[in-house]
């Protein structure tokens, strides 16, 4: 009898551990968190020429809402281009697709058509027309993005919401607006600084949205006639000095063509910006539909200042400020809208900048202005001493050397020995750190070089030259020793910033190498979407919650 007991109890014990290990086992999955709710709106900035080292060197000046509030989510910190062309069509088309223009096939801002004869913009369309009133287009030449190859976030998210999904693209720049957007937006807009204008292209639609048209018509550029660009008092070494003032001749209207030209390198082109990309928000509704939206906001005037003073002057130390005081208004302005809440925001920029040739010279860290004529010297010069006297370049524009087809048949050479040729012709030159030809891209997984590897990314068959060519470091390809340029594959050019901020991403600073190919990807795998369809970068698991 008692064994019987025993027995019962131990069964009763076993049961009773049994039901609560599985009671704790339920418990443990209901307790998993849930995936973060979709967002009502996702902003995917973009600014151009913005140098990761920025939010360091500034952040003691910035302000609580702005780039402080973005600082506070995911700092992806050692994220750098894998390319290398690094400029704004560039950089635009990579971080919406995810890939290279080995891939997407944007492999500059503009580059050489054989078939034209002439240079192509990559987004010019001869069957499109700007849109700049609400009466209907002009007849100046629009934009689209028919040179982009595959789909970008903006797509598919559109694509997966059955075209619920507004995805709408704002910049200072065509390229920074057509690109952003992708295939299917609603609309991409730009501002045309000799008119002072919003505009869009038929691509999108025949005539202006009524609100963007009323914005227009009310002249926002009126308002900064006599405002001079006067330091903040915060910037550092600037001391509240008036960098730039416009002075009108007598009896001189305001805005007049001259103003505009002086209008269009303040940095008060971005406070106008962020007041449009708001009434688009508003007027669009952009955040308040039963599905996400994406708003692409590409901040240009960054890239205008920086150009002209360079990273360590004192006026880019103003504009970034700046941007930080003008985002913190702006996101203040979506709480109040949308509730940032209901928002998900991600960084980035471009691409970054180099030294001003002054700079480096005077600090002895390389060559300082190079003056890309002198490869297309060089390589006529030894072409023409190997192979004969003739014209045996068409078109070189660093990085690109595109070798005459005529030539080389009419001397019946072999088109690989004469770029291999220009080639070494090339490297002949002061500050050529390296030239690859056509072959040697279209064979690059056999390289071990990694600067081959960022040749190759960039290299687009049916629109890339014949030789590629890498400058080095500190080599600017600059007309004046106070302005400064990007383009290259150094770090200075190729490291970002990218700052993920909302309820899907883990606060947090991550220092792990990452691209900016990684951050379409992340975004679509927080939505739920497919990559877009050329993608070759992977979610940034670590900074994702729920992942």
């Amino acid at each position: 009898m008692v064994r019987k007991c025993l027995l019962a109890c131990a069964l009763a014990i076993a049961a009773a551990t049994l039901i609560a290990a599985l009671v704790s086992t339920s418990k443990g999955e209901t307790d998993t968190p849930d995936p973060p709710a979709r967002p009502k709106l996702v902003i995917l900035i973009i600014i151009d020429q913005f140098r990761n080292d920025y939010l360091d060197r500034f952040r003691p000046y910035f302000v609580e809402g702005g780039f402080s509030r973005l600082l506070g989510g995911a700092r992806l910190a050692n994220c750098r281009y894998d390319n290398a062309i690094t400029v704004t069509a560039v950089g635009h088309a990579t971080l919406l697709t995810g890939a290279y223009p080995n891939i997407h096939g944007i492999i500059e801002n503009d580059w050489y058509d054989r078939s034209l004869k002439r240079p192509v913009n990559c987004v010019e369309d001869l069957n499109t027309r700007i849109v700049d009133s609400a009466q209907g287009p002009s007849e100046e030449r629009g934009s689209s993005p028919q040179y982009l190859i595959g789909s970008t976030l903006g797509d598919e998210l559109r694509l997966a919401s059955n075209f619920q999904s507004k995805v709408i693209s704002v910049s200072l720049k065509d390229r920074g607006a057509v690109l952003a957007g992708g295939h299917t937006a609603n609309a991409a807009f730009w501002f045309q600084p000799r008119k002072g204008r919003f505009v869009s292209s038929t691509y999108y639609m025949n005539q202006l949205p009524g609100w963007a048209a009323q914005f227009n018509d009310r002249l926002p550029v009126k308002e900064y006639c006599g405002k001079a660009w006067k330091a903040l008092a915060p910037t550092p070494e600037a001391e509240g000095r008036v960098f730039e003032e416009y002075i009108p001749q007598p009896g001189e209207d305001c805005p007049s063509a001259r103003f505009l030209s002086w209008f269009s390198s303040s940095p008060f082109l971005t406070e106008i910006e962020l007041k449009f990309a708001r009434e688009a928000i508003r007027q669009e509704r952009l955040g308040q539909g039963p599905v996400t939206d994406l708003l692409t906001l590409s901040i240009s005037a960054n890239d205008f200042v920086g150009h002209r003073y360079g990273p360590y002057s004192p006026q880019v130390a103003d504009m970034t400020l700046r941007t930080d005081r003008y985002l913190a208004d702006f996101f203040a302005d979506i709480d109040r809208t949308i509730g940032l809440g209901k928002v998900w925001i991600a960084l980035s920029g471009d691409h970054g900048v180099a030294p001003t040739p002054q700079l480096v010279r005077e600090r002895r860290l390389g060559m300082g202005i190079f003056r890309p004529s002198s490869i297309r010297d060089a390589v006529e010069a030894s072409l023409s001493r190997t192979f004969g006297a003739d014209t045996w370049t068409e078109w070189v524009d660093v990085p690109y050397i595109y070798l005459n087809q005529g030539t080389i048949q009419k001397h019946e050479v072999l088109a690989e020995r004469v770029a291999a040729e220009a080639a070494r012709a090339a490297m002949s030159v002061p500050g050529v750190f390296a030239a690859f030809t056509r072959a040697d891209l279209m064979h690059a997984g056999s390289l071990a070089s990694p600067m081959a590897r960022k040749a190759a990314n960039s290299f687009y068959g049916r629109r890339s030259g014949d030789v590629f060519v890498v400058l080095d470091p500190f080599a600017v390809p600059s007309g004046s020793d106070t302005e400064t340029t990007h383009g290259s594959p150094w770090s200075y050019d190729a490291q970002v910033p990218l700052l993920l901020w909302g309820s899907a991403f883990r606060p947090g600073t991550y220092s792990a190498p990452f691209q900016p190919v990684d951050l379409a990807p992340t975004i679509a795998a927080a939505l739920g979407l497919t990559v877009p369809s050329g993608a070759t970068g992977s979610p940034l698991l670590a900074a994702m919650r729920g992942k």
